[in-house]
């Protein structure tokens, strides 16, 4: 076999420009630090080798090349003479390979910005099949990617259940290319036997099915006779059942004429009623109209002095605002202009003190060139190489007291940077004692100004008070007034609302009766009322579920939306009033909600208090959803206002709680029935509107509580306000009886001012013992340093006297930077600028806001006095307008009565012509009713005669007819057309008759004298039992009547069937040899390399684990889970550690896992071996004994027939390689390096 020379890249992920990596040996370890581009090595090799971009920790191919984030242009580049250039378009990868010819062949591929790839062999460009074709020549197999192991790939192979191996084999055998034509071959296999079975069986199927037909062909001939005399009965037996419904649909068609001539005389004097009631009507409405319109007048003209009143206040409440705020601002501004003068001293003292200090550092730094620090010699490029191998070797003498010398380096900056810690903590303690005595004058100063400010809050407070007690008795006054006339107009609304229930109730109710009554007769989904269809659980909750169920108490319950259609358009004809109703199918049931059910003690869900049947569930709970009924009004007020839930409460007197959070009274007991004379209706309307006006004139005084809204706004403001200062003196009442609070607060300034001195003490103390610490470490690392000295003298001494010199220190002082104390200065002098240029731009930011917050005083006086000005203006022009108000509101009234009286006499007029006009309505609907009930039932037998009719069509039963034929029986009504007069003069049931009445005569001749004159039910009767007699002999016998047509369609299939077995036999065999032949060479191809890694595994596996202590090593091996075809099963793996018993691969260690799966990778590249095995990082999850053995492993078979390239990190594998190739991040050009070393040479 060959190998793998050496791999070239350009521009390729983290190696910039043109790189050549290698030489690669036998046994080649690549290293470098972590981020270093060892993977993108990795990456590379995979790359040229033709593996896929998804497979490289890439998207796309564009990702391959190389991109550097520290491309800079900057003058410092260009005067060195380093041009910038852009990012490349493309990248190359060249692998330079050496065959088994000792000839030199190079594959190389090249990724274009645009995604693209190139591919060439020997510089020469080939389609990437011809590439493929050459790498496999050389066994290197792509797909199968026998020729590396990527990073993570052990763990992965360690923790492979069965299946996952069968798949791994599968693709390195190659026999993963015949499972497709496998699985296909194999279905198609399936499908041809299945085939087969079916035409078997349909054959089988059809002999049996011609004994069966021969037996049924002799009892179908035998059930014909007899069905024959059966339909001659339903003959006679459907002409006598038409013969009578004829006879009684004449009968009842001439009573319901009878009763539309009297009710057309009563309409024609209702129709003069109605002409004079709506002329009455016409002229109440003028009445009427004029009357509101004036109302609306009035109306409009209080609410304008309604809303010029609050304004009015509002204006009076906004002078007095005004002149207080004008008051706080000028004392506010007086305060603010003395703190900005403070201000504006602060500012300068800390300018001051930048300025000085500025000059102190200019001093210094004028100094420096008399001191005398010079530059060194200039060293030639020789000197320069001389001075670096003198100091490599001082390195290497003194590696000890370097070590100890960078330690305590670092420990002299902790110490250093504690110290400075200390010395900042206690300047700021001293900033802060300053601070205190500040804080100590300024308390004294605010003092007075909070006594002053109590004083004012309390005065203000007492005010408002006395202002909002008047405007409470006020509104306690007119709410009193309120409640009283709400409950006289209640209890006379309902006196007026039972006067007129009772009037039409008798009636009404009768007439709804009669109406359900009827309904439930004519259309059988109609089930009644509501209340009629459910009751309550106990008697006590009578008047609870009543208030629930409410206005759908009398609703009607039916089946479905087209029986509520029905039943309203019947209604309508009939002029019996309207009603509610309830469809079963069609209502949207809310959710009930279970945890009301046991939510508060002495509450319950009405829907659980209710007894009805299963079938009305849905539609109880509808008309009560989440309702619940209370023991009283207190539990109700509980759930309803304490435990907040959004549900209707009502209590067992009937009381309700309203999901809105109102209240309306319980409903009272059921009384008798009462006679209300008109006389009395009047009067309780004329106290009605009385009540309402009165009301309404109290409804001026109730916007009145806007002005109290702001009373009780501004004394609540101002008590939170007189809080916070009474605050200051509360706080301190268990103090000394002499003591104010102001002098309290005076005690803590200084007692917290002698706790800063004493930690001023104690921090000063810290910082002598930091410092102290600190000069201890400076001598112990002048020590060192002394000790360090002497090497550096004893290696520098000739190199010293060359370039005429003390010591290498002297040098380096002077030409490796400022002396160490300069530095020090000026981080002081910075540090102390960086300090006060903070302070200062926090005093300046502090001086601005003072002086933009007095300008913003100033201006804010000026607007207020100009807004004051402006609404004492407004106050008088409002009070003008008030007047005018009020003399146009006197004038319209004294008008609004006397029309109100002229609309109470036409009133009364039009009531009287409505009695009338009603009495007259009820005459024409007892006409109407009588003449609708005789033609429901002429319907009804109309109906019964088309039923039969369509029976007859339906069942192809052969009536004796007249005239026509049962071809003119139509299966659905059809409307015939009539003009427009015709339509209105005939109704509904009329037009149904006549559209379904075909020209169509029955012969009734059949019948004899006795059943013409017999329409009962006993004849009726025998008829059914004769008919059911015939029909139960026929059901017993159950021929199959089409058997004898059907015995020579089956004779003819039996024929076509076995025609079928023999095609379908035939394809079966064929498919069998198929799929046989591609089963066999998928086993080959599977096996072949099964056997040769399964061979393999035990002696991989030995060499890895054995030792000096374990010659023998362990022991692994494989097992098919289907030795007939392995490949659709699992393969397992068994390793056994040395001196370890046979446990399952889960229960092996991490590190004992990793080398059994390393063993199978290596037995696997041992099938169809390539060249060069590559290996990222195998021995990440190995110990170092572990590693140690892979290292003797890889060792022992490198050859120059076998090549090993690993990428390692631990040092116990790759110190055992013949050569390194280390890899490392050069950062000036942000790009990775390679360097390479050969072991060989050193090892003896």
């Amino acid at each position: 076999m060959g190998r793998l020379i050496r791999i070239e890249v350009e521009n390729f992920k983290s190696y910039k420009g043109h790189q050549i990596i290698g030489p690669f040996h036998k046994f080649t370890s690549v290293i470098g630090p972590n981020g270093s581009g060892k993977s993108n090595l990795m990456d590379a090799i995979s790359f040229v080798l033709g593996v896929h971009s998804a497979h490289l920790r890439s998207q796309n191919l564009k990702d391959m090349i190389y991109r550097s984030s520290a491309l800079q242009q900057t003058d410092d580049n260009n005067a060195n003479g380093i041009n910038s250039s852009r990012s490349p378009r493309s990248a190359f990868v060249m692998a330079v390979y050496e065959n088994d010819q000792g000839n030199e062949v190079t594959f190389k591929r090249i990724a274009r910005q645009t995604g693209q790839s190139e591919y060439y062999i020997n510089n020469v460009q080939v389609p990437y099949s011809e590439y493929n074709q050459a790498l496999e020549k050389e066994n290197i197999l792509v797909k199968a990617k026998n020729f590396l192991v990527f990073q993570g790939d052990v763990e992965y192979v360690a923790s492979q259940d069965p299946k996952e191996l069968t798949r791994l084999i599968e693709q390195i055998s190659g026999s993963w290319e015949f499972k497709e034509e496998y699985d296909r071959l194999k279905q198609e296999q399936e499908r041809a036997i299945e085939k087969s079975a079916h035409a078997f069986n349909k054959k089988k199927n059809t002999a049996a099915e011609i004994k069966v037909y021969q037996a049924q062909k002799a009892d179908a001939e035998k059930f014909e006779a007899l069905a024959d005399e059966r339909r001659q009965l339903v003959v006679q037996y459907l002409l006598w059942k038409l013969y009578h419904v004829e006879q009684k649909t004449q009968s009842l068609m001439d009573e319901a004429n009878g009763k539309k001539i009297a009710a057309n005389g009563a309409t024609d004097d209702q129709h003069s009623l109605e002409e004079k009631f709506k002329e009455a009507r016409k002229q109440s409405a003028l009445i009427h109209r004029e009357r509101t319109k004036q109302e609306l007048q009035t109306k409009k003209i209080k609410a304008d002095l309604d809303e010029q009143r609050p304004a009015l206040i509002s204006i009076t409440e906004k002078i007095v605002y005004l002149e207080k705020k004008l008051a706080q601002t000028k004392q506010n501004g007086e305060r603010v202009k003395r703190d900005h003068d403070k201000q504006t001293e602060v500012v300068s003292t800390l300018e001051s003190d930048l300025e000085k200090l500025g000059k102190v550092q200019q001093d210094y730094e004028a100094s420096l060139p008399a001191s005398g620090l010079t530059s060194g010699p200039v060293l030639t490029s020789e000197q320069i190489a001389e001075y670096e191998a003198c100091k490599q070797q001082v390195s290497i003498r003194s590696v000890d007291e370097t070590a100890q010398l960078q330690k305590l380096q670092r420990q002299q900056k902790l110490e250093y940077e504690n110290v400075q810690h200390k010395k900042s903590k206690l300047d700021e303690l001293k900033n802060r004692l300053s601070q205190l005595a500040e804080d100590k004058r300024q308390t004294t100063e605010d003092g007075n100004t909070l006594t002053a400010d109590f004083e004012e809050t309390t005065r203000q407070l007492e005010a408002r008070r006395q202002q909002l007690v008047s405007l409470e008795q006020e509104r306690k006054t007119v709410h009193q007034k309120e409640v009283e006339l709400n409950e006289k107009l209640q209890e006379t609304l309902n006196k007026l609302l039972e006067a007129k229930t009772e009037q039409r109730e008798s009636d009404k109710e009768a007439r709804f009766r009669e109406s359900l009554a009827m309904m439930k007769q004519v259309f059988p989904g109609v089930h009644g009322k509501l209340a009629d269809l459910c009751r309550p659980t106990q008697r006590k909750y009578d008047e609870a579920l009543a208030v629930v169920l409410g206005r759908n108490m009398d609703a009607i319950v039916v089946d479905d939306q087209k029986t509520a259609i029905e039943c309203i358009q019947y209604m309508r004809e009939q002029r019996v009033g309207s009603s509610t109703f309830l469809p079963l199918n069609t209502l949207r049931v809310p959710q009930i909600n279970d945890r009301f059910r046991n939510h508060t003690r002495g509450a319950r869900l009405a829907f659980d208090i209710i007894n009805y049947e299963k079938q009305y569930e849905p539609v109880i709970q509808f008309v009560c959803g989440n309702a619940l009924v209370c023991d009283n009004i207190k539990i109700a007020k509980q759930i309803c206002y304490e435990k907040k839930e959004d549900v209707r409460a009502i209590t067992l007197d009937g009381t309700v709680i309203h999901r809105s959070g109102l209240i309306t009274g319980g409903r009272s007991g059921v009384q008798g029935p009462k006679q209300w004379s008109q006389r009395d209706v009047e009067g309780l309307t004329r106290t009605r509107d009385k009540l309402l006006a009165e009301l309404s004139e109290l409804s001026k005084y109730k916007r009145m509580g806007s002005a109290e809204e702001i009373a009780r706004s501004d004394c609540v403001g101002l008590e939170k306000q007189l809080a916070v200062l009474q605050d200051e003196i509360v706080r301190m009442d268990n103090s000394l009886a002499a003591e104010t609070t102001l002098e309290r607060k005076l005690v803590g300034i200084e007692e917290e001012g002698q706790h800063v001195q004493q930690e001023v003490l104690s921090g000063d103390q810290a910082y002598q013992e930091a410092k102290a610490k600190l000069d201890e470490v400076e001598t112990v690392v002048e020590q060192i340093k002394q000790a360090i000295s002497v090497v550096e003298d004893q290696v520098f001494a000739d190199f010293c006297a060359k370039i005429g010199i003390i010591n290498i220190r002297e040098y380096e002082k002077q030409n490796f930077g400022l002396p160490q104390e300069v530095m020090e200065k000026r981080n002081q002098f910075s540090s102390q600028r960086s300090r006060l240029e903070a302070q200062l731009s926090f005093e300046r930011e502090q001086l601005k806001e003072l002086s933009d917050r007095l300008e913003k005083l100033e201006k804010m006086y000026a607007n207020d006095t100009a807004s004051l000005t402006q609404t004492q203006k407004e106050k008088t022009d409002l009070n003008n307008n008030i007047q005018k108000l009020k003399d146009d509101f006197e004038r319209l009234n004294a008008e609004l009565e006397q029309q109100r009286n002229m609309e109470s006499e036409k009133q009364q007029e039009v009531n009287q012509l409505r009695r009338d006009l009603e009495n007259k309505g009820k005459d024409v609907e007892n006409y109407l009713k009588e003449m609708a009930k005789f033609e429901t039932e002429v319907e009804k037998m109309h109906s019964e005669r088309v039923a039969i009719f369509r029976k007859c069509k339906l069942e192809d039963i052969e009536l004796p007819l007249l005239h026509g034929s049962m071809d003119d029986i139509l299966m659905e009504d059809t409307h015939e057309r009539v003009d427009d007069s015709s339509a209105m003069e005939v109704d509904e049931s009329q037009r149904s008759i006549r559209s379904t009445d075909w020209m169509v005569e029955v012969d009734f001749s059949r019948l004899g004298s006795e059943q013409r004159a017999e329409g009962g039910t006993n004849l009726e009767r025998e008829f059914q039992e004769e008919i059911k007699r015939r029909s139960e002999e026929l059901d017993q016998m159950a021929p199959n009547l089409k058997a004898i047509d059907r015995l020579e369609g089956i004779e003819q299939q039996a024929k076509e069937h076995e025609e079928e077995f023999n095609a379908a036999r035939k394809e079966a065999k064929e498919a069998k040899e198929r799929f046989a032949l591609v089963r066999q060479k998928r086993y080959k191809r599977f096996y072949d390399a099964f056997s040769h890694i399964s061979e393999r595994i035990d002696q991989v596996y030995k060499d890895l684990t054995k030792s000096r202590i374990y010659p023998l090593g362990g022991t692994a091996y494989l097992t098919l889970e289907d030795t007939d075809e392995p490949y659709l099963e699992g393969i397992k793996y068994h390793a056994m550690p040395p001196t370890k018993r046979f446990r399952d691969m889960e229960k092996l260690s991490g590190g004992e896992k990793s080398v059994a799966a390393l063993a199978l990778l290596f037995a696997i590249h041992s099938y169809q071996p390539s060249p060069f095995f590559v290996l990222d990082e195998v021995d990440a999850a190995l110990d170092n004994s572990n590693v140690a053995m892979v290292a003797n492993y890889i060792r022992e078979h490198c050859s120059n027939q076998f090549q090993f390239i690993v990428i390692s990190l631990k040092n116990t594998l790759y110190e055992k390689a013949e050569s390194l190739v280390g890899i490392y991040r050069d950062q000036e050009i942000n790009s990775s390096k390679t360097l390479t070393l050969m072991l060989e040479q050193y090892q003896s």
